[in-house]
């Protein structure tokens, strides 16, 4: 960046400062007496540019209004990188307000600026001169002070080193590392509650197979228990209704047995009549036999024998039809027999049937009160069907159940006590039933509040899952911002040692041009402290073993390395120095041979402003500004 010209109003001692078309480069001069506002000039540059001056902290900014005013502005034109001229106006008030604007050099008042606002040109001046206020103090503009090593930590040499980018990463990154040890430690504290709950939840892994399995068999035993009510309902049905039959079937078959027998018992008196007359007539029991007929019949006669034979036929033929008849009758009612047997085997199948024994268990795995109240009700109502059952003859056990079947076997019981036995049979049945429902509505809640638990540690699972696993990525995370630090590091140590390296031959190139070859050479360690090598003592000399004068030439050789540095870095054009009073103490073969050098240094710094209470009249300047105690105003236009 170079200068173009300088105007203000009421800053600091000016009440007006108008410095038009300066030299682009060579030496600028300022001279003049003690409090005569030599360093006005730069510190109006510096307020121009950054809105704040070396001398006054951001606080006391009021102050660079000339004393007894209200109001100042200032107007800097100048040529940063880019090639083209802007021109800057500030202005501040005893109120504080402050404004800023930047536009191109030559345009008109009202035409629309670059940026308008104090951080809106602020942006746009850093981003067309490629330095902040704190490099530039440091580097391009030396105030009126004690010329010293520069400190190592500071923003300005940071950023001429290239350390400010790695700075900000690292500490991107120390922030980044601390917020994520941060996450970790409360991940890690929250992984723990998930755990004390999971452990306070105490699920038992048997339980919940152990009330399904008890469930499925409570449910088999009530299918069973229905079907067995079925079957014995059929069963006496069907036993009920072939009672009677049977019954009927042997009363006939009895009858016609009996009658079929008095067939045959006259089938054979009629033979053997006919055999005793017609075969042995001259027996004596035929003959009486023939009397008994002729006494009883009025008209039998000998004629009449051969109808003995058929009648004796006919009985014979009667006796085969009633016989017959019971035959099937007899038949008839061992067919009823399967009636007997289904409802045998309906009763037999009662002791197939499976006893539920599990009750209470389910009060010690879940503890609920619930289940306490519901497991005591069937237990009461199981008692109380028990103690009534005991009152009535009821058929209770197998033995009973034994002689009930055989009973029924032998068809010696009748409807009324089938009926009986079946229904106090099936009364058990169906009180099994109900228990069993009830149980099952039982087991229904258990299950459920089970179920509610285990999937509430399902989820606590998953959490507990996901927040390892966010732990275990923040960890790695952490892995890796502690390599990314110590990549930093190193990489900062890399840079910093580069930068002293290359500082020290940009300042091996001045140093002897200052100090006539008496001095080549300076040491500058990774804290920037600095070691200056004689030629005629052959070692290298701490600061303090050197004179003032000496020193100041060392330090002003490094503050110009510095700018060098900085315009080899951010700038990469033409630059201007301001030095204020960089010459105090040196004598008079001194400054004469730093002036002479000045010039010489570098090809970028060609625009250099040097402050000082008087020159040597014989010492030509490209421009030089004369400042007066007494006066309050500089005007001068450069040709």
């Amino acid at each position: 960046m170079i200068i173009n010209s300088i105007k203000a109003n009421n800053v600091l001692k000016y009440a007006e400062l108008n410095l038009e078309e300066i030299p682009q480069q060579g030496l600028l001069a300022i001279s003049g007496p003690n409090e005569s506002g030599k360093s006005t000039i730069g510190e109006t540059v510096s307020f121009a540019l950054f809105g704040r001056t070396f001398s006054l902290d951001l606080d006391d900014l009021s102050k660079v209004i000339r004393w007894g005013e209200t109001h100042c502005s200032a107007q800097l034109e100048f040529t940063p990188r880019d090639g083209k001229r802007y021109r800057l106006d500030r202005f501040l008030d005893d109120a504080g307000n402050h404004s800023a604007r930047l536009s191109l050099a030559g345009s008109g008042t009202d035409d629309e600026p670059i940026a308008r606002g104090v951080e809106q040109v602020a942006d746009k001046v850093y981003e067309l001169i490629g330095y902040e206020f704190e490099e530039f103090v440091e580097s391009f503009y030396l105030a009126q002070r004690e010329i010293t090593t520069p400190h190592p930590h500071s923003f300005a040499v940071k950023t001429m080193a290239g350390l400010v980018t790695l700075e900000y990463v690292d500490q991107a990154c120390q922030t980044d590392k601390g917020e994520t040890l941060n996450e970790v430690e409360q991940r890690k504290s929250e992984l723990i509650s998930v755990q004390d709950q999971i452990d306070e939840v105490a699920i038992d892994h048997s339980l919940m197979p152990s009330l399904q399995g008890e469930y499925n068999e409570v449910s088999r035993h009530m299918e069973d228990s229905m079907d067995l009510v079925e079957q014995l309902e059929n069963a006496s049905i069907t036993y009920q209704d072939a009672l009677p039959r049977r019954e009927q079937d042997l009363a006939a078959a009895g009858r016609a047995g009996f009658i079929g027998f008095l067939f045959l018992l006259l089938a054979l008196l009629t033979a053997g009549a006919w055999y005793l007359l017609a075969r042995l007539p001259e027996h004596p029991f035929a003959e009486r036999l023939g009397e008994m007929l002729s006494g009883t019949l009025s008209a039998w006669d000998a004629s009449m024998i051969p109808w003995l034979l058929y009648g004796a036929g006919g009985f014979a033929l009667l006796f085969l039809i009633f016989w017959i008849r019971r035959a099937s009758k007899k038949g008839s009612a061992k067919s009823q027999d399967e009636a007997a047997a289904g409802l045998v085997k309906a009763l037999n199948d009662l002791d197939g049937l499976s006893t539920i024994v599990i009750r209470n268990e389910l009060e010690e795995e879940t503890g609920s009160a619930k289940l306490d109240e519901d497991t005591a009700a069937i237990e009461e109502s199981e008692a109380g069907e028990t103690a009534e059952s005991e009152a009535e003859p009821t058929i209770v056990d197998r033995g009973a159940r034994e002689r009930f079947s055989q009973r029924v076997s032998d068809w010696q019981l009748s409807i009324a006590e089938v009926r009986e036995g079946v229904a106090q049979e099936e009364n058990q049945l169906r009180r099994g039933v109900e228990a069993d429902r009830r149980r099952l509505g039982q087991l229904d809640q258990v299950i459920a509040q089970e179920q509610e638990r285990l999937d509430k540690v399902e989820k606590l699972h998953l959490v507990k899952a996901d927040l390892q696993q966010k732990i275990d990525d923040k960890q790695r995370h952490m892995e890796i911002c502690a390599v990314a630090d110590q990549l930093i590091q190193g990489t900062t140590r890399e840079v910093s040692h580069k930068f002293n390296h290359k500082l020290r031959g940009l300042v091996s190139k001045t140093l002897p041009l200052f100090t006539e070859n008496r001095y080549e050479h300076l040491q500058i360690d990774d804290d920037l402290s600095v070691r200056a090598f004689s030629s005629e003592k052959r070692d290298f000399m701490d600061l303090d073993e050197i004179s003032s004068g000496t020193q100041r030439q060392i330090m002003l050789a490094v503050r110009l390395a510095l700018s060098q540095e900085l315009v080899n870095r951010a700038i990469q054009g033409s630059q201007f120095l301001f030095l204020d009073e960089p010459f105090a103490f040196f004598d008079q073969k001194r400054t004469r041979s730093s002036l002479t050098v000045l010039p010489t240094l570098s090809e970028e710094l060609n625009q250099i402003w040097i402050v000082a209470q008087e020159f040597a009249a014989d010492l030509k300047f490209d421009m030089h500004v004369r400042c007066d105690r007494e006066s309050n105003a500089i005007s001068m236009q450069q040709s």
